[in-house]
């Protein structure tokens, strides 16, 4: 059997190779608690500890967010890599050569395409550094020198030019690469008459490297005055970029916290920020790539620091920008604090116009993201006129709600309370009533909880329990049982011959047998919540088998119905109705057990 291409013994033999115990406290701290290890969850913000590994059965289960899966989807999803590159990961770090990808065309051709195409952009990296160089890019060296970028910069950064519209297609195609590869990679179009051209022409180029050192897509700038294209144009989305998923110098971060602890990452908002940083002495600097800060960012950076500081444009869209940006990176988990940065200037300006002191004192005096939302929503607002101090108040006071600690609220409240000019006790009582009224509102808007159907958590808890080899369920691997759900059948079926086999296996080992995102049934059963079953399990486990059985006949008698109104032979008609009072004497049975 194969999953993906690549034979079941080798993804058994990886994951024995890399307990998941081992591989998931590289990246978080865990405590061990009776049969599992805790940590706080990595894909959802956390106080308290929810996300369970358990070493026995070799999986982990968040109860918050109800993420789960073995070692390899952890890599897949702490990573943000497919399931082939995972498997490739924990492959090299156990010593283990990958094996030729058997009969899995498709992926076969899409890992060949996405080694192709960072291929041809690292080598159009390297092709516009060397051009920067050239004396007939002089136009570009002005600009660099006008931006003191030196060598170090250059280098660090990989910094380069596009000369013109065809150089680099000329260029690439002499490496070996088709216009094909070039337009799946982003670089190259072609015009109205067929002929490639490079997106980027006339441009200082700088390279967006990812976490493994490979240039992904490129943000240009143009350096024609008054010329009619837009400033900066970035990579178009391709198969191995996405803007919304890629933050610029995190590879640099990602070296630095190798040499020593980060204390804080600096969220500024483009390249030349984090190089104007850089030059300041900040190699702790990144960009989000001109899009809005998402979860997926927030997480990225949680790896490397637990407090980020927001350093976007001072202007009104920085500051839009950064007010959003607090609230999503705060509920990653990560401590925020925002900059302040003087005469609405962004950072390149403010080392220009007032140097480096001038950036270390916005540095140094920090609010945090609380703070910094009441602060904006009192410059939203003209405090001396009573209609609009009534809305700053509302606004603060939905900001204030959102926090966990009365101790938190309590130490804002006297911030709102200077800048509305209302009593820090009236502020608290509005504050207490509003939550109140918040609370009844959803207690009356509560839909009724939807009731998952009887049978359908009898089967869940009969699989579930097998899965789960609790000693009352074990049994029944002997017996003969149907599931009408096909899933269902498959499952109990392997289990079934593992043990007619005199075999066990682990909860870890179902996620090589079916894919949870397609099967996602598969979830429901692994993280079946046996807190939700009271009383005496081994006898509730025969209510529900006796369930099963009482449906399973109750579909049989359905069907010889069906074929009883339709069958027009008069002997076959005598035989249907000889079973189906058969049947009816069973589900009476049955129902007689039931009730006892």
């Amino acid at each position: 059997m194969t999953k993906y291409g690549l034979p079941l013994e080798f993804i058994e033999e990886v994951k024995q190779r890399n307990d998941i115990v081992s591989v998931i406290s590289r990246s978080l701290t865990m405590k061990k608690q009776g049969r599992y290890y805790w940590a706080c969850c990595p894909f959802h913000y956390e106080k308290t500890p929810s996300f369970a590994v358990s070493e026995d059965e070799q999986y982990f289960h968040c109860y918050g967010c109800g993420e789960g899966g073995d070692v390899i989807r952890f890599v897949m999803k702490y990573d943000n890599i497919p399931f082939y590159e995972a498997i490739k990961k924990l492959a090299e770090s156990a010593g283990l050569a990958m094996p030729n990808i058997e009969h899995n065309d498709e992926l076969e051709q899409k890992l060949k395409q996405k080694k192709k195409v960072l291929e041809c952009l690292n080598m159009a990296k390297d092709f516009y550094m060397q051009t920067l160089r050239l004396p007939t890019s002089k136009v570009a060296q002005d600009y660099v020198i006008s931006r003191q970028f030196t060598g170090s910069i250059l280098k660090n950064f990989y910094i380069g030019y596009s000369p013109d519209w065809t150089s680099v297609v000329t260029y690439l195609q002499s490496k070996g690469f088709d216009i094909a590869t070039m337009k799946d990679a982003g670089l190259v179009e072609t015009n109205e008459s067929g002929k490639p051209y490079d997106v980027f022409a006339h441009r200082l180029m700088f390279p967006i490297i990812d976490i493994y050192g490979d240039c992904i897509g490129f943000s240009a700038r143009v350096l024609e005055a008054g010329s009619k294209f837009a400033k900066y144009r970035n990579s178009t989305q391709t198969i191995v970029f996405d803007k919304s998923k890629t933050i610029y110098n995190i590879n640099m971060i990602k070296e630095l916290k190798k040499e020593k602890p980060i204390d804080s990452i600096i969220i500024c908002e483009g390249q030349i920020d984090v190089i104007a940083m850089f030059k300041a002495g900040y190699r702790n600097a990144c960009a989000c790539m001109g899009t809005a800060i998402s979860p997926f960012h927030a997480r990225m950076l949680k790896r490397y620091a637990d407090k980020v500081i927001l350093c976007l444009d001072g202007d009104s869209a920085g500051q839009k920008a950064t007010y959003k940006a607090t609230q999503v990176l705060a509920d990653a988990g990560l401590e925020v604090r925002v900059a302040k940065l003087r005469d609405g200037l962004d950072p390149d300006e403010i080392l220009k116009k007032y140097g480096k002191e001038e950036l270390d004192k916005s540095l140094s005096s920090l609010l945090d993201h609380i703070e910094y939302k009441i602060e904006s929503l009192a410059t939203k607002y003209n405090l001396k006129d009573n209609y609009e101090r009534n809305k700053f108040v509302t606004d603060a006071m939905e900001v204030l709600s959102s926090l966990d600690s009365n101790t938190q609220k309590d130490i804002y409240l006297k911030l709102v309370s200077t800048k509305a000019n209302v009593p820090v006790d009236v502020l608290r009582r509005d504050l207490r009533d509003s939550e109140v009224g918040e609370i009844k509102i959803k207690e009356e808007d509560k839909s009724p909880p939807t009731r998952i159907e009887g049978h359908t958590k009898a089967t869940r808890f009969i699989l579930s329990s097998i899965v789960h080899k609790e000693d009352y369920a074990i049994k029944a691997l002997s017996y003969d049982i149907k599931f009408q759900n096909p899933g269902y059948q498959k499952l109990f079926d392997y289990l079934k011959s593992l043990y007619q086999q005199g075999k066990t296996w682990t909860v870890g080992s179902l996620y090589d047998i079916f894919d949870v995102d397609v099967d996602n049934w598969v979830m429901d059963i692994i993280n079946f919540n046996f807190f939700n079953v009271s009383g005496d399990k081994q006898k509730y486990f025969d209510e529900c088998l006796e369930n099963l059985y009482s449906v399973n006949l109750k579909q049989r008698q359905d069907d010889l119905m069906q074929q009883f109104k339709t069958e027009r032979d008069y002997d076959r008609r005598r035989q249907i109705a000889g079973e189906l009072g058969k049947l009816a004497k069973e589900l009476k049975n049955n129902g007689d057990k039931q009730n006892v």
